[in-house]
This record gives C-alpha cells, structure tokens and sequence, in this order.
C-alpha cells in the first residue's frame, strides 16, 4: 500500500517541487510595473497521476435468484490530457478536453475455488467538455461533462476470458491555476459510470464505475500573451494563522468482509458510494511569503453501506447489509507552495480513525457493534482567494484503516471488516 500511495501522489509532489523552484528563481526577477492577466485561450497539453477507487457491479446467475454483487479495489492510475479553451470574458472559460488514462483495477473477490480475478478495468479515455468560472484571473474553478470508454476484461466459462470497452458517463469538478509561465498545475475529481453492463457468453454481467482523483501539469500554448479581457489583479491573501470551513464530499469506499481460514468464501472488498459533508479547522504559518506550513483537523459524516447478497444466513428474507462506514476525522500537517499571491497549492497527510459499524443482524449470535478503527490519511488540493477573508478549496483525500474489526459469527473471531476510501471535495474556508 506505500508504493500505491507513493505512485498516486507524485503528480501532486511533482507540482509543489516544480513550483518551488520556480518561484524561487522569480524572486530574482525584476518586478512588473503593470498587471497583465495569463491567456486562457487556446490549446494546451499535459499529464495526470493519482488513484482510483472503482465498483464493478456483477451479477452471477445463480438459482433460485441471481446474486446482484458490488465488489471494489483501487489503484495507482496515470495518463495524458488535451484540449482547447476560449475565455469569454473576464470570470468564464469554457473548452473541450480529451484524455486517456491508464490503470489496473483487477476485481479479486474470493479467496479461492472460482476464478480471480473475475474481472478488470484497465483504462479509459474520454471527450469532455468543461465549463469554469476564474475566481483569480490566474485561477480556474470548473466542472465537467462527457462521454468515456471503459476498456475490460472478464471472465468467460470455466477458463476463457472476453475484452472489450463499455461507454460510460463522466463528470467532475476541479481547479487549475498557474505556477509560472505558461504551466498551470491542476487537481481532480472525477466519476465515471458505465451506461450498460459488460455481458459475457455465459451470461455474467459486470457493470464497472469509478472514482479517479488526480494532481496533473498542463502547458498552455501562447498563455503569457495576454488575455484580452482586462482584470484587476488579485489582492494578496494571508496564508497564515487561523482558519475554519465546511466542504461536501463524494465518495467511494470499500471493505472488506474477510471469513478468516475459509478458502473459497467471499471476502470482497466490496464496494459503497456515498455523499457526504464535513468541517474543519486549521492554522497556518507562512514563510517568505511563498510556502506555508500548517496543521488541520476535520470531521466528515460519510455513511457508506456495504452489501453481501450471499449473506451468511439461511434465513428467507435476511438482510443482506453488513456494515456501515458512518464517520471519519483527521489531524493532519499541511505543507504547500504559494503559486499566485492568492492561491495556496497543497499536499496533507496525518492520522485519522473510521467510525465502522458492523451489523448485529447481519452476524449470529447478535455478534456486532460499532468501532473507531485506526488508520491515515494523506491528500492534495487547491486553495484560491474569494475575498480577502473567503477562500475555495477542491481537494482529493485517501483515508484507510490500519486497523480491523474482528466478529464472531458461526464461530467466535471469525470475520474481519477493513475499509478504505477514496474522497473528492469542494469546500469554503474562512481565515481570521
């Protein structure tokens, strides 16, 4: 799990090295006696790395009934960007955008005694068009729709295997903002939803969506020639002292339901998509008017529910829901660059606990409960000035549990449950 998070947050420390360096070379450089607002127009190109979080629904035929699966994994994932935008005035742009990305979301559900993994998605691409207001002239806010193909592969018989591609719907938000010159540093969020279910020869059906939230570098062509709509520049913000704000969130989140020394059960993980909200409070020191370093806490109501249709229970009508992902909290170091003097970009990590609830109904014997279970959580994000006490923030966050819950069942300490998540967010901070 370090290489994975290692691999999904190199786009964001990439960003903050580069920028670094950059501005550190530009307090050398004379001052500008007049303000000339970047060029949002035109055409750029650029790379993306993070980490996805995906679903595959999978429908195994089965008698009396069919079971109606959601099993998860996540993954490192990267790729390329392009596109055109047109700046239609002082605050909006709007563009089309291409991409491709790469990754390796190979779907393993049992332990053994059937095949494993019974599916994979291994990359997309995707025309989107996008539509963002400028809160800075030098930074972008903007959401996304599209169309993308999901490139998989699934089971097929005893033995065999059939590829092929679904269509799906994409959508998301993100910020973009420059660091120097023509190269603008960007974060994430993006969900992608299959149209239709993949459908082998034997009838099995798998029906992939995913979250993918990533850090990237763009370079617009022909940005430091000017904008043609006149802006005032920016004020300054202040990125210290204290801080506290509020954010929605989407998320995915999986767990798993492990039945320890069984080597054909159904372990998962398996898969639940949730919106949420949260608060947070921070402080911030800045030095040389160029970094910033900090600490934050945050609590986020979550309430993702996980599902296992093979049950553990003969009973006609028993439920099917083993746990509830309630809650999560966090206390984090933040460090960032200051890319514009109004606009913060930053890397955080820290300890955090997940509020996991697992279902008395679900297990015999009334075996369940609720626990705090252990785990980290690290994250990037964009933070730009509204006004001189207001700023927005869109930020990606990866929280997983270093700890387990461990049940009874049929048998005492049977089952261990294990979740992680996968969060996009969009939230308003106020600085005192």
């Amino acid at each position: 799990m370090l290489r994975l998070l290692s691999i999904a947050l190199a786009a964001g420390t990439a960003i903050l090295s580069t920028a670094a360096s950059s501005l550190a070379a530009d307090m050398a450089a004379p001052v500008e006696t007049t303000y000339q607002a970047p060029n949002w127009t035109g055409f750029y190109v650029g790379v993306h790395g993070g980490m996805a979080s995906g679903s595959l629904g999978y429908v195994l035929p089965s008698f009396p009934t069919d079971l109606d699966y959601s099993f998860s994994d996540e993954d490192a994932v990267y790729g390329i960007h392009g596109g055109f935008d047109y700046q239609f005035s002082s605050r909006w742009v709007a563009g089309l955008e291409l991409d491709y990305t790469k990754m390796s979301l190979p779907f393993s559900p049992f332990n053994g005694g059937l095949n494993n993994p019974i599916a994979k998605v291994k990359s997309s691409y995707s025309i989107t068009g996008r539509v963002g207001y400028l809160v800075t002239p030098e930074t972008l806010f903007y959401g996304r729709l599209g169309y993308a193909s999901i490139s998989m592969e699934a089971e097929e018989g005893f033995t065999g295997t059939a590829s092929g591609s679904v269509g799906a719907t994409k959508a998301g938000i993100g910020a973009e903002t420059f660091l120097f010159d023509n190269v603008t540093a960007r974060i994430e969020a993006n969900y992608v939803d299959a149209s239709k279910a993949f459908v082998t020869a034997d009838s099995q059906a798998f029906d992939p969506k995913y979250l993918v939230v990533n850090a990237g570098l763009s370079y617009r062509f022909g940005a430091k020639g000017g904008s043609a709509h006149a802006a005032e520049p920016a004020p300054a913000m202040q990125f210290s002292g204290f801080y506290a704000g509020g954010f929605g969130a989407f998320s995915f989140a999986q767990s798993t339901l492990e039945v320890i020394d069984n080597p054909v059960a159904t372990t998962g993980p398996f898969a639940s998509d949730a919106l949420g909200f949260g608060g947070f409070v921070g402080y911030d020191f800045l030095i040389n008017d160029m970094f910033v370093v900090g600490a934050e806490a945050e609590a986020a109501y979550v309430n993702a529910k996980f599902e296992d249709p093979s049950m553990n229970s003969f009973a006609t009508g028993a439920t099917t829901l083993f746990g509830t992902l309630k809650a999560t909290y966090a206390v984090s170091a933040r460090v960032g660059v200051v890319a514009t003097p109004s606009t913060l970009v930053y890397a955080k990590g820290g300890f955090a606990g997940m509020v996991m609830d697992a279902n008395e109904d679900f297990f015999a014997l009334e075996n369940g409960g609720t626990k705090t279970l252990s785990a980290y959580q690290v994250g990037a994000g964009i933070e730009s000035a509204l006004s001189e006490k207001l700023t927005l923030r869109i930020e990606g966050v990866y929280t997983k549990a270093t700890d387990e819950m461990i049940l009874g069942n049929s048998q005492t300490e049977q089952v261990s449950i294990k979740p992680s998540l996968l969060t996009g967010r969009i939230g308003l901070a106020y600085r005192f």
